[in-house]
């Protein structure tokens, strides 16, 4: 008689043992890399790229001249400005220096303001600056205005602005520094007879004026 014995499979256990990402050398990286790309298609969702159709580049070029029409005149009109202003100033130190330099040297200074032959722009200079009387009149200031500019002035300092070994003129004038293209402002300065004081505004000229007045040199401030 035979006898059997029943034999239970055995159980073998597995066991699974859970890693953490951040342990993994290479997690880090891939999980920068697959945050990056989560949040790049949350900014900018994959489309299919078309291109661009002939009607968006004729918008886009018509909005870019309306945009360069409006912008063009007035940084001409801010450049016109500036060089109008430099002009000015550059005559204005050039004769405050010359004046105080007439009193220091006990000497008198002329100062001449004018287009040389073959220039295309103006200068400041001193009145037969080959007479060695004259030397000693200017400093190192720079004497040349851009030839973007004009100047204008009455008669009586067309020939020269002279200074006495006192600092005083017996001439009095107005010099007006304009663009000389365009319409863009005017500024002006204004030299009173006898201590010669210097006085600068922006000038509004008249229709009917063939010369710069003193009258039409606005908002001016001593100097």
């Amino acid at each position: 008689m035979k006898t059997t014995i029943p034999i239970k499979p055995m159980k073998t256990e597995t066991n699974y043992e859970i890693t953490s990402p951040v342990e993994h050398p290479s997690s880090p990286k891939i999980t920068q890399k697959l945050f990056r790309l989560l949040l790049l298609n949350a900014v900018c969702p994959p489309h299919n790229n078309q291109g661009v159709t002939l009607l968006e580049i004729v918008i886009a070029a018509v909005i870019t001249g309306i945009i360069a029409a409006i912008g063009t005149p007035s940084l001409m009109g801010i450049l016109q400005g500036d060089q109008v202003k430099e002009g000015l100033d550059r005559i204005q130190l050039a004769l405050q220096d010359a004046q105080k330099q007439a009193i220091r040297n006990s000497k008198r200074c002329t100062i001449m303001i004018q287009q040389k032959t073959g220039d295309d722009h103006f200068s400041v200079d001193i009145q037969n600056p080959n007479d060695p009387d004259n030397q000693g009149c200017l400093g190192g200031i720079k004497r040349e205005l851009s030839n973007k500019v004009d100047v204008a002035m009455t008669s009586t300092i067309a020939n020269g602005v002279p200074f006495s070994f006192k600092g005083t003129t017996t001439e009095a004038g107005t010099i007006v520094v304009r663009p000389t293209r365009g319409r863009g402002q005017q500024r002006c300065l204004v030299i009173s007879n006898g201590l010669g004081i210097m006085r600068t505004g922006i000038y509004e000229p008249s229709a009917s004026e063939s010369t710069p007045s003193a009258d039409n040199c606005k908002k001016l401030t001593e100097s």
